[in-house]
């Protein structure tokens, strides 16, 4: 395999590795390793390959990897480690190690001679792969130390140090982690062409969404359609700084990536430079901030620029104005009973913007709704600075199953008081086409495209449309909500519309706005 890495950035390498003196000594092992690919896939043993064989497996090889694959495979890694009890937050971690100890070579060539006796050995061995890799990744030192800390938590789980464990009520031995790196490594890692580990990040992404809940996991994912409207509604593009001030896993900071290297086209140059440079987030959770930059590593770079700590603080405040934001997405922690909080991370998001940047956030609807003495003072604060440009309710069901919270997307254009008399725009946007099934919203029906074509116009154009959008002037004590001032089609209504809508404002008052 020596030999072959450096033949296979020019050709596709079979390697056949043979040895033994007799026929009972004799062991063959083969070998493909795809040109320009990261690692190679062991093919056969035993036996010689025939060119046809060599031919067939090349072709299977070569087919790429669809996104209805990933997520296969996310579930069966799930599926498996549930089968040992092992916790969704476990999960998510587990796997963000794994992914970055495989970027190191000597441990993808040692991790199989760790016996089931040898775990603690083999958890001291990936630690050491990780704090490799992220050094090499230009990771300061403190950062490093952030998400060892948080990948060191194996050592005290006894699931993954113990000789032996229960599966299916038996007895067996612990190999577990062993496995499951085997896994990655055979069935996702071939796939990865040199150092572009887009499917990696596509991959994690997927896997974290489906480990489990907000409940379990505290990894409530923005949906990716959303992540990208935000792209589409703030006019991203390749000569912007994208600022997330509670970054979770980098959603929205993967997705404007992805906006801002296309608008760069086939520029190199530039399309480095969005990776290393206009790319910033804050993360005050340490298992966050390791997901956060395992995240943007695995997808090129941008990692050496999320911040560990409290998006509210001077010091970092002041390392973050040094970027000179121009776009900010956010999507703020949600606590029952506190609206002021989430407008409070708008605000200090805004703050950290240049003049003339667009700053967007979703928050739970109590937000633009609530009547509450210390909601209305932020409101003031933020129309003091900056100028409210739209509120769009979105669908009741956004973040099911994880958290069915009723939600609105609010954008403000930066440092810029809001001007006396100016219409804000709002949008009706309750239904993006997706349908729930097993817990899952999809967009089962291709409707989403056709949808967002819809809004987006809209809002670019400034359109009252009746049941769809509305413009409006307001002040602080006014609910920033479509609904309040929308014209209303009555002709599609019913007498069950009105009472459904009854129920769902009292739940809503009772559950979320005292």
């Amino acid at each position: 395999m020596w030999y072959a890495s450096f033949l296979k950035d020019e050709y596709n390498v079979t390697a056949i590795a043979v040895s033994g003196e007799n026929d009972r000594e004799k062991k063959i092992s083969s070998f493909l390793w795809l040109k320009e690919n990261f690692t190679f896939i062991e093919t056969q043993e035993e036996i010689f390959p025939s060119p046809d064989e060599v031919t067939e497996i090349l072709l299977d090889q070569q087919k790429p990897f669809s996104h209805e694959d990933l997520v296969k495979k996310a579930n069966e890694y799930n599926d498996e480690l549930d089968s040992y009890s092992i916790p969704e937050i476990e999960r998510c971690t587990l796997m963000s190690a794994i992914l970055v100890a495989l970027q190191h070579r000597p441990f993808c060539s040692s991790y199989l001679d760790y016996k089931h006796d040898q775990n603690k050995d083999l958890i001291e061995s990936l630690l050491n792969a990780c704090r490799s890799v992220l050094k090499s990744k230009q990771l300061d030192k403190n950062k490093v130390e952030v998400i060892l800390n948080e990948y060191s938590r194996f050592k005290l789980s006894a699931k993954f140090t113990s000789e032996k464990i229960y599966k299916n009520k038996q007895e067996v031995p612990n190999t577990i982690l062993r496995d499951f790196v085997k896994n990655i490594h055979k069935e996702i890692l071939p796939y990865i062409q040199n150092n572009e580990f887009d499917i990696l990040g596509q991959f994690y992404t997927i896997f974290i969404k489906y480990a489990g809940s907000d409940k379990k996991t505290g990894l409530v994912l923005t949906p990716t359609h959303i992540t990208d409207f935000f792209c589409d509604i703030s006019g991203l593009n390749k000569d912007d700084i994208l600022l997330d001030t509670c970054c979770g896993t980098a959603g929205f900071l993967v997705s404007g990536m992805n906006y801002m290297l296309k608008d760069a086209g086939f520029d190199s140059a530039k399309r480095k430079k969005i990776k290393t440079r206009q790319l910033v987030g804050i993360e005050v959770r340490q298992d966050m901030f390791a997901h956060a930059c395992s995240n943007m590593m695995m997808r090129g770079d941008g990692k050496s620029h999320i911040y560990y700590g409290d998006c509210f603080r001077d010091t970092i405040k002041n390392e973050i104005l040094k970027h000179r934001a121009t776009k900010a997405f956010l999507n703020p922690p949600y606590r029952k009973g506190n609206n002021a909080e989430q407008l409070e991370f708008l605000e200090n998001a805004l703050e950290c913007l240049v003049k003339g940047g667009i700053g967007i956030a979703i928050c739970k609807m109590g937000v633009v709704v609530s009547s509450k003495k210390d909601v209305r003072k932020v409101k003031e604060r933020l129309l003091s600075k900056h100028t409210l440009l739209g509120v769009l309710t979105m669908p009741n069901e956004l973040f099911n199953p994880a958290a069915s919270v009723p939600t609105t997307i609010i954008i403000f254009e930066s440092n810029q008081p809001h001007p006396t008399g100016f219409k804000t725009f709002f949008g009706y946007y309750k239904d993006d086409g997706f349908t729930v099934n097993n817990n899952k919203r999809t967009d089962s029906k291709g409707l989403w495209e056709g949808i967002k074509k819809q809004w987006l116009n809209a809002y670019m154009n400034k359109e009252s449309i009746i049941g769809l959008s509305v413009l409006h002037e307001v002040k602080p004590d006014d609910e920033w909500i479509a609904e309040a001032y929308m014209l209303t089609d009555y002709s599609t209504l019913n007498k069950d519309d009105f009472g459904d809508t009854i129920k769902e404002y009292i739940s809503y008052k009772v559950k979320y706005d005292g």
